[in-house]
């Protein structure tokens, strides 16, 4: 004898079977959903935090660039102030240099002369001035040579005048600075 199943269990196992299907699917497409979710949360919190850093990364180069303002500032100033106490040694070098010459020439002056003018030019100086003796014009010249400022002293003119009721010698001596490298 057949026996026939009038109970609709494979209807039922059918419609269990695309029930399950159908959920399977949609647990598929929310997992999804929610890992693409947690995937674009993850990416839009690193791009924030890259914008973060990005504005400290700004900011710390707007101070930086503030700082190489103010070294620039302090360069150029220093650079100034370089130049001037470049200035101040060139002075007080022929400040010096003007001290030792005048003293060396106010020694090398004999008694009974005196100096009327004393004109320097670039590589040279003129004397003029007045003596009571020609002798001390030349004990003058000799000394000028002596004291190692000069490469040679020249005698221009020599002449008598009167002065009052005593006679003088009028001279000018043309002279040619040493060269040297401690003068300005």
């Amino acid at each position: 004898m057949i026996k026939i199943n009038l109970l609709p269990y494979r209807d039922i196992q059918k419609q269990e079977k695309i029930w399950f299907q159908f959920f399977s699917i949609i647990s598929a497409v929310i997992l999804a959903l929610l890992i693409v979710g947690v995937v674009h949360w993850r990416f839009v919190s690193y791009e924030n935090v890259l914008k973060v850093q990005k504005d400290d990364l700004t900011n710390e180069i707007a101070e930086l660039d503030k700082k190489i303002g103010q070294i620039d500032k302090i360069k150029s100033q220093k650079s100034e102030i370089e130049r001037k106490l470049s200035v101040i040694d060139m002075l007080n070098n022929k400040r010096i240099y003007a001290t030792d010459f005048l003293y060396k020439v106010a020694n090398a002056v004999p008694d009974k002369l005196w100096l009327v003018t004393v004109e320097e030019r670039e590589k040279e100086v003129v004397f003029t001035g007045e003596a009571e003796l020609a002798a001390y014009v030349s004990d003058f010249m000799n000394r000028l040579t002596n004291t190692g400022l000069f490469k040679t002293v020249t005698l221009v003119s020599l002449e008598q005048s009167s002065k009052g009721e005593s006679k003088v010698i009028r001279f000018t001596l043309n002279t040619v600075k040493v060269e040297n490298g401690t003068k300005p």
